[in-house]
């Protein structure tokens, strides 16, 4: 199976998040048991997607198949609706910098304080949506996270290092 030159760096990027989804599954396995089921559940969703991605940006009979499936467009007609905004490395290395300060949020102050304050500035800074179209952007997804993982998954979420260290 070959990947075409115009689809490497996506192809690049999908076995970069493979292998880190490959390491995250393996991690998981040194949780308790009910702490790794999460974990383990989105591990396993991720893997096939992820697989089914790459082939279809190969030009073989599957990677076809999957792409008219998933898109009902052959990959050539995928290639030429793709979005062909050049973007440069500062503009790359910015939506880095917003990952990376949810993730160290999360870590310092916990999912669900951290989780619609991201969303509010995301949607109000990044996509340029109103401030009350981002309010309640931000409540809906609140509602959402806690609503199926505190009440109905029964999951508590991680509340943070401050939690541990004032708590």
């Amino acid at each position: 199976m070959r990947i075409p030159e115009h689809r490497r760096p996506s192809a690049l990027y999908i076995l970069i998040v493979l292998a880190v989804v490959v390491l995250f599954i393996a991690t998981s396995y040194q949780y308790k048991l009910t702490d790794r089921m999460f974990p383990l559940m989105v591990g396993y969703f991720a893997l096939p997607l992820l697989i089914m991605d790459l082939l279809a940006l190969t030009d073989s009979k599957i990677g076809e198949k999957i792409s008219i499936f998933f898109s009902a467009k052959t990959p050539e007609k995928v290639d030429e609706d793709a979005d062909q905004t050049v973007r440069s490395l500062k503009q790359e290395l910015m939506i880095f910098v917003w990952m990376g300060t949810l993730v160290f949020g999360i870590y310092l102050i916990g999912f669900l304080p951290c989780t619609p304050v991201f969303v509010y500035c995301w949607m109000k800074y990044r996509g340029g949506y109103s401030v009350r179209q981002s309010a309640y952007l931000a409540i809906g997804t609140i509602v959402f996270v806690y609503v199926l993982f505190e009440i109905l998954l029964q999951y508590e979420l991680y509340p943070g290092i401050f939690l541990y260290w004032y708590g």
